[in-house]
């Protein structure tokens, strides 16, 4: 099993890319959008969150609102889509959602201006300063997304395993060598790895009982799994609102032990 984790930039031919990669080893697919669609069966939240960024410096407290569901559901869609099988992801920024785990393969794919303006112009049917306008504000508006989401920028190499050029090697070179990644053990799922997904995606469930019920959404609660039980991590409570929290919570299929800890706020550093 491995998990290549795509963060692509505006028009740089990962389509292709991943069509490539698809037919030579069948591996599944799963984009950006498609979470986003899982996402939205929560009351429109993508959707939602999406039309809030273009005003999030003028207005951070009504996006901040929406931030931290739409985490905790995007995390949880892509756990239950990753957790099976060999899968590529392609977006721009959700692979910071998750950790850093042994059959988990982050790559940044790039592109020369001049390709991406002229794959523009043939997708969208436009002329060339249409094209470099389009490109320059798509690249800005996912860099913001990214900073405003994750306190991350998706340019730095340094948050990715494998960083390729499509300016410097063809689409078939590219495809042979995450295709060749795939069969390396150093990324073949190990037990130790996949007793860390599945203690993600039980941390996933606690924290979406936590954002999708009435009594509990206001809170930022991040939850952490180990082999002694689950912990959450929030504001301080009241009696009362604790015992609440913590009854939701265990509603949880599978969870053991539970224990709250207060004064820290949720980060995804994604501690395991």
């Amino acid at each position: 099993m491995t998990v290549i984790l795509i963060s692509r930039g505006t028009m740089s031919g990962v389509h292709l890319l991943v069509e490539c990669l698809m037919g030579r080893t069948g591996i599944r697919c799963i984009s950006h959008e498609d979470l986003e669609k899982i996402v939205d069966h929560h009351g429109k939240l993508a959707k939602r969150v999406l039309e809030k960024l273009d005003h999030a410096t003028s207005a951070y407290d009504q996006f901040s609102d929406l931030r931290w569901p739409y985490m905790v559901l995007m995390r949880k869609a892509m756990l239950e889509e990753i957790c099976t099988d060999d899968v590529i992801y392609h977006g721009y920024s959700a692979h910071f959602l998750l950790p850093v785990i042994r059959h988990f393969v982050r790559v940044r794919i790039d592109a020369p201006l001049d390709m991406r303006v002229k794959m523009t112009m043939q997708r969208l049917n436009c002329d060339e300063k249409a094209a470099r306008d389009y490109i320059a504000d798509a690249d800005q508006y996912r860099v913001k997304w990214a900073r405003f989401m994750y306190g991350k920028d998706i340019r730095n190499p340094l948050h990715y395993d494998v960083n390729l050029n499509l300016g410097h090697m063809s689409l078939g070179a590219a495809c042979g060598i995450l295709e060749s990644l795939t069969r390396e053990d150093d990324f073949q799922a190990s037990p130790e790895s996949r007793e860390i997904v599945d203690r993600l995606h039980l941390a996933a469930d606690v924290e979406v009982a936590l954002v999708t019920d009435p009594r509990t959404e206001k809170y930022e609660i991040s939850a952490r799994v180990d082999e002694n039980g689950a912990q959450l991590i929030g504001p301080y409570l009241e009696d009362s609102e604790l015992e609440t929290v913590l009854a939701v919570a265990r509603t949880t299929p599978g969870l053991k032990d539970l224990q709250y800890t207060p004064g820290y706020v949720p980060t995804f550093e994604n501690g395991v």
